[in-house]
């Protein structure tokens, strides 16, 4: 997508009180492991070093098996599966599905608006911040099995919306999962249907088995069953009655007509049935009028209690043209079905049969999800594992696309950026169906499916129907989820916080609260359980304390409470775990400690910290908690504001035991630097022209030229105004370099155009007006509007050429460029057209690559990159950069696309060659090793992808894109505490410290002695803990600070045996030879190390360990100097 400002308005929330809303862990086992040599050559935490340590460890699994939901007739029914439920649990519901209203819970990342508890069967509501308790909700327990039900007309912020619900029981057992997402329960789909029937009326009960009754009598003595087929209504009465039974029918669901004194409210009967005769309402009260020659089958058998009538009444004969919604009740004397006062049933019509042939007729009662643009509406119905879709448009002569949702779970297909939930596990293109391969832009052709377009009853629409059959695959459930998308328009319409339209279909069985889950077996909303085991583990050596989480899913959400002194009465007063006094712990990646004063904590700073899905290890020095060695303490941890272990109050793990380094193998090693290091040619990039202050840590800012603003008179070039704009002087003052793309197509709110007006008039004069390019005008969430040049036309070409070289001959050589980003063409220089219907078609490759090869001719000192894989990127290694980072669809395609090539080429490719062949010219699976991969956060809006619900996959995408920065959709003018939490700033922060390179030294070993004039080697053990390299031939320098802390100059020495450039993510020993020379004096010297900006020949990259200098060099060990 295009680069798009973004300014976000955020609320602050405190730390959250110490184990406030946690819960108590069952299901768990403490450890010590305890190793017969406890000594080992190297320790860094990493999950596959434990076993081989001395250790403590806790661990917790999960037990919840299944969680089902769903909205029937007004009520909530759930369901939740697994061992040792009783009456134990809380239901939590978000009755209006607004996370704004109600109170918050930090358990799941959608539960901040939970307006309902249901704990032992009681009602709770929230009101000004407290529980209410309003009545009794029904619940039943069987075995492993435990059912809700709850009527939600009680609760008056209801209206009839998608709700959501979530259960947690004593002991961290949670559905579903800490860090998720509380699961949704839409409402049904519009319009119910009845089931399929085949009834005889004889009296006998046996063919309506399976229907779910109507209504019954306040005695239960009397249950009245009613259901539709195409032609009839038909009516079943069971259990005690009087002689005259009469059956009222309201056909128009209206009190305004026929009979209303039966008792029940807004019921007007328009047809009575009594004993076998059908009688017309002729008025108001007791008027009615036989209807002569009617159809209708009666059948009546039993007695007493135990009697059975039952009716099959024609449409026809009550004046009706095909099945509809209708009501209906029973009055026998003085026995009323349903009781009075109570609203009577409705009776729905059949299931649809739907047949793909262009027609709508059958489609009446299924309801219509509205679009966007030329996209009027879409209608679905699944049944069956199959669903069939009638959509409405202006045209489908562009591109369209059916996204299905058939297994109803967002997290599996295709990941969209459409809809905040996508999760598309089948395609319909143009009549094909496909099948999702990966969250990304890749599909498995399947074959055509039934596909009509014929002539709406509206002018100037049409009609699009289908039917796709997934019964034969085992991920096709009965709900299932659509949309639809026309060129850039689509339905339901485009919605960042949306998510596709659940399909239409049958209303289901009933569900009975009876603790027995069979009946469950036809619902689809619903999430299992994955029996996640979370197991904490806690060591240290002489130097450092390590915390290791572990467990699927883990998060960023990982508090730690230390009892450094393992003395329960210096620490907080706490009654969560017996016998602790905590007097530190980490939080946000931070060290917290007591200030015992205030009874509050202090923030010390960062620790280091790395997470992933599989784990997250944090480790810290011992003298950052008091300490210069290793002794007893306590741990305690909570994660994602969930899980606790140990439990709550069972005692804390102790560590006791430390891991001995071996010496000989350690030699010096630097204190590693925990903060955001602001280091060049990386992390969060900034608006050039921006006038906020960019407060997070940051080395780079973008600049878009558009042609339009940089020569509006052919030949004269605007510079002194473009580096007013971009604030050339402001960031070279501040040591800030800039990204520069040039754009000829940045689409906007008005219908403008980015090239000078003299290149349109050539170009109409060369082309004529139809030739020049084509305007467009979409909405902002497509493209925008603008206009798209003719990039084929030789002028545009040429012209073209004579920019860039300008542009080259003023910035090629200035060290305040960075990078140069490839525009030109496309949509924000972007490399695509897309709608291409609405802007044009791009050009292929042989038009394309000229366009790359000005660039490649006259930036001949800057790192290029692309949006995407060519060829030409391949051939001359280029860098890439995604402006889609963040939807895991998306940047997984782009990913596939550096590894596979891009597999969209082949409409590109010119006659004569093979698209396959060029798709593989265009590989690059290890770019990133030797030019920039970057990009920007997707829709404009970086807390879209930095959010606690997000930043997991951030991270990972950020590591399988070896990003080295991001921007202009970036954190960089987000304030914490006014724009960002606590908890937002620690995703950010992780996600910076990841991005590009991350030197750390992790040891040195050199004589301690050495005689000036010999050379002294420094064997080196460098760790580069980034996802990336630095791509810039900047020495590598070692000098001698002297007793004085100066700078001996004469010792100064470039190694040019080093090239910092091969430092890839991961470890990297190096072996300097450094010349003592034979100026220098005998003495006592430190040894200073820096990396160099050949620029001013000073230190510019900051090193991720402690000893930095005023000036930038970097503090070793010592060294006495001899003769």
């Amino acid at each position: 997508m295009g680069i798009k400002r973004f300014v976000r308005k955020g609320t602050r929330t405190s730390a959250v009180a110490l184990l406030a809303f946690s819960l108590m862990t069952t299901g768990s086992f403490a450890t010590t492991n305890n190793v017969k040599s406890n000594t080992i050559d190297q320790f860094d935490g990493s999950p596959e070093q434990w076993e081989n340590v001395s250790h403590v460890a806790f661990s917790s699994s999960q037990h919840l098996e299944e969680l089902k939901a769903v909205q029937k007739n007004g009520k909530l029914y759930a369901m939740v599966k697994g061992p040792g439920l009783g009456s134990k649990g809380t239901w939590y519901l978000d009755i209006d599905g607004n996370e704004k209203t109600g109170l918050s819970f930090p358990y799941w990342d959608n539960s901040t608006g939970v307006d309902v508890k249901i704990e032992n069967g009681e009602i709770l509501i929230a009101s000004d911040g407290n529980w209410i308790k309003t009545g009794l909700a029904t619940t039943a327990f069987e075995g492993s099995t435990y059912e809700m039900e709850v009527d939600l007309s009680q609760f008056s912020s209801y209206a009839n919306t998608n709700l959501r619900i979530a259960f947690a029981q004593p002991g961290s057992e949670y559905l579903p999962s800490p860090g998720g997402l509380m699961l949704v329960v839409p409402p049904p789909a519009g319009a119910a249907f009845g089931q399929d029937v085949k009834i005889s009326v004889d009296g006998d009960f046996t063919d309506w088995d399976g229907v779910e009754p109507a209504a019954s009598s306040s005695d239960n003595k009397t249950t009245l069953y009613a259901a539709q087929d195409e032609a009839n209504l038909y009516v079943l009465v069971k259990g005690r009655m009087a002689e005259f039974n009469d059956i009222f029918i309201d056909t128009d669901r209206s009190s305004d007509t026929g009979y209303t004194d039966a008792g029940w409210p807004g019921f007007g009967g328009d047809w009575l049935i009594e004993n076998g005769g059908l009688f017309k309402s002729t008025g108001a009260g007791w008027n009615w009028g036989p209807v002569d020659g009617a159809m209708i089958k009666y059948a009546e058998t039993g007695s007493g209690d135990n009697r059975v009538i039952e009716y099959k009444i024609p449409f026809s004969d009550i004046n009706l043209s095909k099945a509809r919604t209708i009501t209906l009740g029973l009055a026998s004397n003085d026995i009323r079905v349903p009781d009075t006062q109570q609203n009577t049933p409705l009776v729905v019509p059949p299931l649809p049969k739907i047949s793909v042939d262009g027609h709508s007729d059958e489609w009446e009662g299924i309801p219509a999800i509205a679009g966007q643009g030329k996209v009027t509406s879409i209608k679905a119905f699944a049944r069956n594992n199959k669903i069939a879709i009638l959509a409405q448009a202006e045209s489908f002569d562009e591109e369209t696309n059916l996204f299905i949702d058939s297994d109803n779970n967002p997290e599996t297909g295709y990941q969209g950026w459409e809809y905040k939930r996508t999760g598309a596990d089948y395609l319909v293109q143009n009549g094909n169906l496909y099948k999702s391969t990966s969250a990304g832009w890749a599909w498995d052709l399947i074959g055509p499916i039934p596909w009509v377009i014929a002539e709406a009853a509206q002018t100037g629409q049409k009609l699009l129907e289908m039917e796709i059959d997934l019964s034969s695959y085992s991920n096709a459930a009965e709900t299932m989820r659509v949309a639809l998308g026309v060129g850039g328009d689509y339905a339901p319409a485009l919605d960042s916080e949306g998510e596709y339209a659940l399909a239409t279909g049958p209303s289901g069985g009933a569900i009975t609260t009876d603790g027995k889950g069979d009946d469950w077996a036809n619902i689809d909303q619903g999430i299992k359980g994955k029996g996640e085991t979370i197991s904490l583990k806690a060591a240290q050596d002489a130097k450092k304390v390590y915390l290791l989480v572990e467990g699927k899913n883990v998060n960023t959400q990982n508090t730690f409470y230390l009892d450094t002194d393992a003395n329960v009465d210096t620490g907080i007063k706490t009654t969560s775990w017996s016998n602790f006094g905590p007097d530190a712990k980490i939080q946000y990646n931070h060290l917290f400690l007591l200030n015992k004063k205030q009874n509050d904590w202090e923030d010390k700073g960062p620790v280091h910290a790395e997470i992933t899905s599989d784990y997250a290890l944090f480790y810290f020095y011992q003298d950052e908690i008091g300490r210069q060695e290793p002794k007893p303490f306590r741990i305690t941890y909570v994660g994602k504001n969930a899980y606790n272990l140990p439990a709550l109050g069972q005692s804390p793990l102790e560590l006791t035991q430390g891991i001995n380094m071996n010496q000989k193998t350690v030699g010096y090693e630097p204190k590693e630097n925990f903060n955001v290091l602001n280091n060049p040619f990386m992390g969060w990039v900034g608006w050039a022209d921006t006038d906020k202050t960019l407060v997070q840590p940051h080395s780079l800012v973008y600049a878009n030229i558009t042609w339009r603003e940089l020569e509006p008179e052919k030949g004269k070039y605007n510079w002194e105004e473009i580096e007013n704009k971009f604030q050339f002087e402001k960031w070279k003052k501040e040591g800030t370099r800039i990204n520069l793309r040039f754009v000829l197509d940045d689409p906007g709110n008005g219908p403008e155009m980015d090239i000078p007006d003299w290149l349109y008039n050539e170009l109409i004069q060369t082309e004529g007006t139809d030739g020049a390019g084509k305007w467009y005008d979409t909405p902002p969430s497509v493209v925008g509007k603008g206009f798209s040049p003719n990039y084929s036309s030789p002028v545009l070409i040429a012209e073209h050429e004579r920019a860039i070289k300008a542009l080259a001959e003023r910035y090629n050589n200035d060290q305040e460029i960075a990078f140069v980003q490839i525009g030109s063409l496309g949509h924000w220089g972007e490399f695509h057209n897309w709608p291409e219907e609405v802007s044009g078609k791009f050009p292929n490759l042989s038009v394309s690559d000229q366009y790359v090869g000005h660039y490649l001719k006259y930036f001949t000192n800057k790192m290029l990159g692309m949006r995407k894989p060519f060829p030409i990127a391949s051939a001359n290694k280029l860098g890439l950069f995604n402006d889609v980072f963040g939807s895991k669809g998306a940047t997984d395609t782009w990913v596939d696309w550096t590894v596979n090539g891009w597999n969209e080429i082949g409409p590109y490719v010119d006659n004569g060659e093979d698209s396959a062949t060029v798709q593989g010219a265009s590989k690059m699976p290890d770019f990133w090793k030797y030019a920039y991969s970057g990009g920007e956060f997707h829709s404009g809006n970086p807390m879209l992808s930095l959010s606690d619900s997000t930043i997991m996959e951030t991270l990972r995408q950020a590591r399988v894109s070896h990003t080295s920065w991001m921007g202009p959709s970036s954190p960089a003018s987000l304030v914490k505490g006014k724009d960002v939490t606590d908890s937002e700033q620690a995703n950010i922060d992780l996600l910076h410290n990841m991005m590009g390179y991350h030197f750390v030294l992790e040891s040195v070993r050199h004589e301690n002695k050495a005689s000036i004039g010999d050379q002294l080697n420094l064997s080196m053990d460098w760790n580069n803990k980034g996802v990336a390299p630095f791509y810039f031939d900047w020495p590598f320098a070692v000098a001698l600070e002297d007793s004085q802390g100066n700078i001996v100059k004469k010792s100064i020495q470039k190694i040019e045996s080093v090239d910092i450039r091969n430092w890839l993510p991961g470890r990297k020993s190096l072996n300097v030879d450094y010349s003592l020379s034979k100026k220098l004096k005998p003495g006592r010297y430190t040894v200073l190390i820096a990396i160099l900006d050949p620029q001013n020949n000073q230190p510019g990259i900051k090193l991720a360990v402690d000893g930095e200098r005023p000036d930038g060099w970097t503090r070793l060990d010592s060294i006495t100097l001899a003769r």
